[in-house]
Order: structure tokens, then C-alpha cells, then sequence
């Protein structure tokens, strides 16, 4: 309810900026002036001893957190202590549809906050840059150079927008790879072996036992066929994932999607879906009722191991492909400064901290030492979560610098070697590094013509309906209706002319 609330209340501040404005442009005024590229903020940071003593809002994802007050808490007095006169304010706002409607809605009206998660699939980084929400930090970059060092320059390079950073991604993995985490208790009591599964088809014959024999769902909250395409427009414009891909395409209509909803489709009808999931419901908040025997997730060397403290079960993974570098983890986690924040300099520094304060980081994501987690083994950094602690978000992979997180007794202690050769691994899509500009004003109307066309088809996503065919159909004609060809048509001259730049 409380949610709802503050969405209506932005809502209607929203409106009153655009009733104010003579041009739909993030730069005209009326709650809170927004300009293009960010604007305002120093190109010479300040020192430490001109730093303001204000309270940084951010928001990101995740579940909201019991304790959150006490962890903002924490993470201002150990900033105090290392000199800082500013404190945070960290405010998880749920996944992807409600944390983008909120932070969508706080840029729109100029809110002042100084610090968001953005990505290609929440808080679209490619949508808000270019329409002037974020903050240009290319200058503050050489003030703070163990950012790039950190990263990599051609890491931050992938997501540039007109040669300018106005986002700065976690350093994570760097590579994407879909598949499955499973209950390892149901594998073993169904004697299954993992090394066995090479593809969906090898996977069914144990959804089904241990839908019979167990009682329990599986969900397969990202499509596996997914891997098949890199969305640059997340979720609806991409190209396939083969080597010689040149084609602009809208992936929801392709063949092997039809065909992984029509599969979705038969576990449903045969009962081994939830029928009660929405756009609300998350894979951590399912998997954690007990109820399911396996859930799809993105995934890393670890993830089964990193999920068990939020589960509370022990898991395994299986892969569905082999490591891809594509537009979507270059862009997939990503940390932005409000182009309407009063306290850039602050936000830049606390920003540089994430990436080079590995007390800060664990503060933040796992929470206080002696009250959240405890050492096993501190010198190897090796912690152990306390129970029902109020404090559980760990998701560590939004910010900053991934590496500096503490590992959980159960990981292993080899995982940030194994991220290294992961990322190693894995092989550039063909669309790797292309951004494309969407700030035509046709574009921009088509984008959101399609997604909001895509949200009413959640059920069909799901494989929820009778007719899989004629909701496709159904579909494609809103796409259409919303500009798809000429917006397909403009993204490819886009992508053959920097195809042919390389």
C-alpha cells in the first residue's frame, strides 16, 4: 500500500510538470529542473574537507529490509570515521517492474535523490541517459582513477554514450550464462546426476518426478531460450547470438521463443508451474517458500552456492550454454547520480568508495559484523550470515567492486579466481559495444509503445493461456501497432553503420 501510495503521489507530481512544461524536454522546469547531461556538477572535485555533511538517498533493488535503518546507520558512522562528513540512505524499492516505476517516475519529476541503480533491464540506463536524467561522471573520472583501473577502460567503454560515462557498472562477471539452481536435497533424493544434463529435453523427466513424487513447482523465470538472442533494447529489439548475426529482429516473435512459451505451456497445463506467480514475484521470494524444485536464474561460477544464505536450502546448477560477453552484462548492473542531485561531488565520492572500500561494501551488503555475520575465517574473508538477523539483501553484484565482497562459509573460496576465468571464457556477441541513439523522438514512442504492449501479455510469458499461437498473433499486431518495422528499421542502418566503423 505504501508503495502504491508514493507511485499515485509521483504520478500526479509528474503530471503537474507536464502541464507546467511546453516541451515534453527533461530540461524544462516545474518540480525540479533536470538538465541535459547532468550539468552542475564540479569537473574538479572537491577534497574531503569540502565535502557537505547531507544525507545521500539511493535507491536499488531488492526486497525491502527489516533492518535497513540499522545498516544506514552503520555504513554513516564508518563513513564518519574514515573522514566523510556525508552519510547514506539506502532504500530497496523490490524488482524490476516496481523499483522502475518508482525510480522512472523520480527522474521524471526532478526528485532529488543522488545515487540509483540502473541497468539495461531496470531503471533503463538506455532510456534515461539519453533523455538527460543522469549525471555525465567522465569528468569526474580522472580525479578518481582506481574506478577505471577497477574496471578496465574497455569494460566502461561499452556502455558510452556520445564518449561520455553516465553510469558506472559493477565489476563482476563479465560474461552471461542461463541455466537452472535446483534443490540439491530433491537431486539426491531422486538420485539424479547434474553431469548428465545437456538440454531441456534431458531436464523434464526429473521436473516431473519431483513434481509427482514431491509436490513441488519449477519456474522457469528467464526463458532458456533467451540465450539464443542479445536484447539491446531490453526486452524487445536484439539480435541472435551467432557469430555472423547482422539482422535487427524483435526476439519475442522469433521461433525458438514461441517455442520455449509453447513448452511453458505444456508444464502448466500438466500442473508443475505456480499458477498464481505476477510481474511482483521474484526468484528469491518463491524459491525460499519451499514450494519449488527449481528456478532459472542467470548464471556465474558460485550462484548456486552465493543463493543458499537467502534460500535456505542447499542448491546446484546446471548450465544451458556456454559463457556470452554481451551488451546485457556490460550494461546489466550499473550505479547512476541523478542529474537533479544537489550533492554531486558527495555521490562521486561515496561511488569511488564502493568500487575501493572493502569495509564499506561488505557493510552495505552484508550487513554488521557480530549482529548479521560473523568471521569463520577472516584472513581469507570467509563469513557465515546470522539467522533472521533482519538484514538479507546481498546483492552484491549491484555496485561497486564484487571482488571486495565477502565470501559465505558454504562459496568457494576459489570464486573470484573462477570469476576471472569465466569472464576469460566466454565469447563477445556480435552486438557487443553497439549502443545505439534513441533520442528521436519516433523511437523513443516505439520503445515504449512496444513494452507497454508487452506487459499485457505477462500471462502469455508465464505459458499461463490456452492459445499460444493466437496471443503470439495477438502480439505481433501490438508491435506493430506501436511503429516495430520502422523502429527495426532504425536500429539496423544504426547497427550497420557502426558494424561497418569497427
Amino acid at each position: 500500500m505504501k508503495k502504491i501510495l508514493r507511485i499515485a503521489a509521483l504520478l500526479l507530481a509528474l503530471t503537474l510538470v507536464l502541464a507546467a512544461c511546453s516541451s515534453p524536454s527533461p530540461s524544462s522546469g516545474g518540480g525540479g529542473t533536470v538538465t541535459p547531461g547532468g550539468g552542475g556538477g564540479s569537473e574538479n572535485p572537491p577534497d574531503d574537507s569540502a565535502f557537505k555533511a547531507v544525507t545521500l538517498k539511493m535507491y536499488t533493488v531488492g526486497d525491502a529490509q527489516p533492518a535497513i535503518d540499522r545498516i544506514n546507520k552503520a555504513a554513516s558512522d564508518y563513513l564518519h570515521s574514515i573522514g566523510k562528513p556525508y552519510s547514506i540512505e539506502m532504500n530497496m524499492e523490490g524488482w524490476p517492474s516496481g523499483y522502475s516505476d518508482v525510480v522512472n517516475l523520480m527522474l521524471g519529476t526532478g526528485e532529488k535523490f543522488d545515487l540509483c541503480f540502473t541497468a539495461n533491464w531496470a531503471a533503463s540506463f538506455y532510456e534515461n541517459a539519453p533523455k538527460g536524467y543522469f549525471t555525465n561522471l567522465t569528468p569526474y573520472l580522472a580525479k578518481y582513477p582506481d574506478i577505471e583501473k577497477t574496471l578496465s577502460a574497455d569494460f566502461m567503454n561499452a556502455t558510452l554514450i556520445d564518449g561520455k560515462n553516465f553510469a558506472l557498472p559493477c565489476n563482476k562477471e563479465k560474461a552471461r550464462q542461463l541455466g537452472w539452481v535446483l534443490r540439491k536435497d530433491i537431486v539426491d533424493a531422486m538420485g539424479m546426476d547434474i553431469s548428465k544434463i545437456k538440454s531441456l529435453a534431458d531436464l523434464e523427466p526429473w521436473f516431473e518426478k519431483a513434481y509427482t513424487d514431491h509436490g513441488l513447482w519449477i519456474w522457469p523465470n528467464f526463458v532458456p531460450a533467451d540465450y539464443m538472442f542479445d536484447r539491446i533494447e531490453e526486452p524487445i529489439i536484439g539480435t541472435r547470438s551467432e557469430s555472423n548475426a547482422t539482422e535487427i529482429i524483435a526476439p519475442d516473435l522469433q521461433p525458438e521463443f514461441i517455442g520455449a512459451i509453447k513448452k511453458y505451456n505444456e508444464w502448466y497445463k500438466k500442473g508443475w508451474i505456480n499458477p498464481d506467480l505476477t510481474s511482483e514475484s521474484s526468484g528469491d521470494s518463491e524459491f525460499k517458500t519451499g514450494k519449488y524444485f527449481g528456478i532459472t536464474y542467470q548464471l556465474k561460477p558460485g550462484k548456486a552456492d552465493e543463493l543458499v544464505g537467502t534460500i535456505g536450502y542447499d542448491l546446484v546448477q546446471v548450465e544451458m550454454n556456454t559463457p556470452e560477453i554481451a551488451n546485457s552484462e556490460t550494461s546489466g548492473a550499473m550505479v547512476a547520480i541523478p542529474a537533479a542531485s544537489d550533492n554531486k561531488d558527495e555521490a562521486m565520492d561515496f561511488l569511488n568508495l564502493l568500487y575501493t572500500d572493502k569495509n564499506l561494501i561488505n557493510i552495505l551488503v552484508w550487513g554488521e559484523e557480530g549482529v548479521d555475520w560473523n568471521f569463520t575465517d577472516q584472513g581469507k574473508g570467509i563469513i557465515e550470515k546470522v539467522a533472521d538477523s533482519g538484514y538479507a539483501w546481498s546483492q552484491g553484484w549491484t555496485m561497486g567492486n564484487q571482488f571486495n565482497n565477502y565470501l559465505l562459509s558454504n562459496e568457494d573460496p576459489d570464486k573470484w579466481q573462477k570469476f576471472l576465468d569465466f569472464n576469460a571464457a566466454g565469447h563477445p556477441l556480435p552486438a557487443l559495444g553497439f549502443v545505439p541513439d534513441t533520442s528521436d523522438m519516433d523511437m523513443q514512442t516505439a520503445i515504449a509503445g512496444m513494452r507497454a504492449a508487452r506487459e499485457n501479455f505477462a500471462d502469455l510469458f508465464r505459458g499461463y493461456v490456452d492459445d499460444v499461437d493466437g496471443e503470439f498473433a495477438k502480439l505481433q499486431e501490438q508491435y506493430k501497432a506501436a511503429g516495430m518495422d520502422d523502429l527495426i528499421a532504425k536500429y539496423q542502418t544504426q547497427f550497420d553503420a557502426w558494424r561497418a566503423s569497427k
